[in-house]
């Protein structure tokens, strides 16, 4: 006999089984057992709780939200499913949705610290420093010496550029929780290891106890000893740190080779100069949007500091509305997807460019509100995916393409755990590879569209700093403000790994490091090193280090 047929009428024992049966992966034996306890009382919460569970799992997102939230609207809301919720918007990227919630909610239930800790670390995700912390330093009084609310305000004062106080934050999240392993990685980001430090002594210990934490800790574990190893020199186990991170990181988020590959193919095959000329269509005249764009760590944040030094520009930091304002755009006949995301317009509309460059230029423009400011600066490095899209759409908006030495850019792309995405940073076969794809459709925007971008070479940057600040200011249409050479010194808000970097004076020991880690970087040579070598031939004339 089927053991749902035998079950007890308890609610608690067949919500026990149907979590067996979910973990086994056995759905419609769990769906049985929910089902007999509904039976019994389908309004209470962990019978809710359950279902929402089932329904995720069944990929059923939008049911499974409906049942989580009338959990939390209740009197006796259900912290579990709190946690459920939120992590669920926060996979599915609805970041805009979950800030208007988590804002009602804590004016309907101000003293309930998962909310206000929860509206603290969206508000912070978002760049939003100032009010974020209003919101995680009342959390912080409302849970005293938690370590998940001092590690997020740790993260925060960094994004805010204050280095050594976030530093001394995650010291004691690290005096509470000695093992913690997301802070034992990002306060390793600026600490200096040696042999014998008691972080170092913690991380290897913490290296004998890997098979006790949970897969994400595993991950942060391993990027953690990757610096520390690095640090010390010992750069063959430091590889092997970063390889083996790489690979766990992956298998808990795959990548897609295949439809990576086949969206740049689509992209280059679809968006040309013929294809935007035959649509008859014009795209938003607004000025103010300037976009710096090129591979992750590839000077991208050092050029938005420049920029944002001076009165007229405003930083906008990473931004994520260029992608749904494309979302099925139509070119050349064809309605391009580009993802998962929300797009701005139903397909039904069929946007045209118009209106699709005014909705991003809106947008923009609403994060410098109050600010006398000519230009807004959008430094998503992905968006150069989308360099002739973006011209059309808003086709006197600025493009900044910064590049780099190839090398340098993928072998700090390898060593850093990415808060999201970038699945193809985690092994130097994919990263090459990538790699690839990104320099050919670069190469297809210089050709079809070759007055849409100003490029910027790091290396150029470093010789240069006041030559190439000027050449910048001048392109983006504004006088010339001496404060652009003093930009380690302003303080906003910086999201990115580069952080603590952008806060420095240019320094040239950030150009041909990669030579002392050739011999570890024989995949990702082997997949771009005619690309190396074009590339060095480019700044042959540089003086070298």
């Amino acid at each position: 006999m089927p053991l749902h047929k035998a079950a007890p009428k308890n609610i608690d024992v067949l919500l026990g089984l149907a979590r067996c049966a979910e973990d086994i992966k056995a759905l419609p034996e769990a769906d049985r057992y929910i089902q007999l306890a509904e039976s019994l009382d389908s309004d209470a919460k962990q019978v809710r709780h359950m279902r929402a569970r089932w329904l995720l799992a069944e990929k059923r997102v939008d049911e499974a939200l409906e049942l989580l939230e009338a959990n939390i609207d209740r009197e006796d809301l259900h912290g579990e499913s709190i946690d459920l919720w939120l992590e669920t918007l926060k996979a599915h990227k609805r970041e805009l949705y979950l800030c208007d919630k988590l804002t009602e909610y804590v004016k309907r239930h101000p003293k309930r610290p998962e909310f206000v800790f929860g509206l603290g670390m969206t508000l912070s995700r978002a760049g939003e420093i100032d009010n974020a912390r209003k919101y995680l330093q009342q959390a912080d009084k409302m849970l005293p010496n938690n370590h998940r609310v001092l590690y997020e305000l740790g993260v925060l004062e960094r994004q805010a550029g204050h280095i050594q106080k976030s530093q001394e934050i995650f010291e004691k999240v690290l005096e509470l929780k000695p093992a913690h392993p997301a802070a034992l990685r990002t306060f390793g980001n600026e600490h200096k290891y040696a042999y014998g430090d008691k972080h170092f002594v913690t991380l290897n210990s913490e290296a004998a106890n890997l098979t006790t934490l949970q897969p994400m800790e595993q991950v942060q574990i391993h990027f953690a000893l990757g610096k520390a190893y690095d640090d010390v020199g010992e750069l063959s186990t430091a590889f092997r740190h970063f390889a083996v991170g790489g690979a766990k990181k992956r298998k808990q988020d795959p990548m897609n080779e295949k439809a990576s590959a086949r969206m740049f193919s689509l992209v280059q095959k679809l968006v040309d100069r013929e294809a935007i000329e035959k649509s008859n269509q014009t795209g938003c005249q607004d000025e103010t949007p300037v976009f710096i764009l090129g591979m992750p760590r590839s000077g991208t944040s050092l050029m938005e500091q420049i920029l944002s030094a001076h009165p007229d520009i405003y930083g906008g930091g990473e931004l994520k509305y260029m992608t749904p304002s494309l979302e099925n755009i139509s070119v050349a006949g064809r309605r391009l997807k580009f993802g998962d995301v929300e797009p701005a317009f139903d397909y039904d509309i069929n946007a045209n460019f118009e209106m699709r460059g005014q909705w991003f230029a809106d947008r923009l423009k609403a994060l410098a509100a109050g600010r006398p400011v000519k230009r807004v600066v959008d430094k998503m490095p992905g968006n150069f995916n989308y360099v002739g899209l973006i011209h059309a759409i808003l086709p006197k908006a600025r493009i900044i393409h910064s590049r780099r030495h190839p090398m340098e850019t993928c072998l700090s792309c390898y060593r850093i755990l990415f808060a999201e995405g970038h699945q193809w940073t985690y092994n130097l076969t994919d990263l090459g590879r990538y790699y690839r794809r990104y320099w050919n459709i670069m190469q297809h925007w210089r050709e079809q569209f070759p007055d849409a971008m100003l490029e910027v070479r790091y290396e150029d940057n470093v010789a240069d700093v006041e030559g190439q600040a000027r050449k910048l200011i001048d392109y983006l249409g504004v006088p010339w403000n001496d404060n652009c050479l003093n930009f380690h010194k302003i303080d906003r808000p910086v999201k990115t790994a580069s952080a603590a970097q952008v806060r420095k004076p240019i320094y040239n020991t950030s150009t041909n490091r990669w030579r002392k880690y050739e011999p570890y970087l024989g995949p990702l040579l082997d997949e771009i090193g005619d690309i190396v070598e074009a590339y060095e031939a480019e700044i042959a004339h540089l003086p070298k280090d």
